[in-house]
């Protein structure tokens, strides 16, 4: 919905894609990161409800997982943060 909305749009769409070509050179690439997941996170439940009607707890399930996951990397091998995700 969002891209049938933004296609007839092409100096927005244009700005929304330098603004995230951009994103990592303007604050602290770990915050862009961050901000670029949670944009992807909300581009795919944002295609599954708008198109579906549906929500699945799926997405959550495995963002959830691969934190907990990570978090007991990090726990038991001692190793820090950034190099057990």
């Amino acid at each position: 919905m969002i891209l049938s909305r933004l296609a007839g749009r092409p100096v927005l769409l244009a700005i929304g894609l330098l603004a995230a070509l951009a994103l990592p050179w303007m604050i602290y690439p770990p915050i862009a990161l961050d901000i670029a997941c949670w944009a992807l996170f909300a581009a795919a439940v944002d295609l599954l409800l708008g198109f579906t009607g549906l929500l699945s707890f799926g997405h959550a399930a495995f963002w959830g997982g691969s934190a907990y996951v990570t978090g007991l990397v990090a726990l038991h091998s001692g190793l820090p943060f950034p190099v057990a995700i």
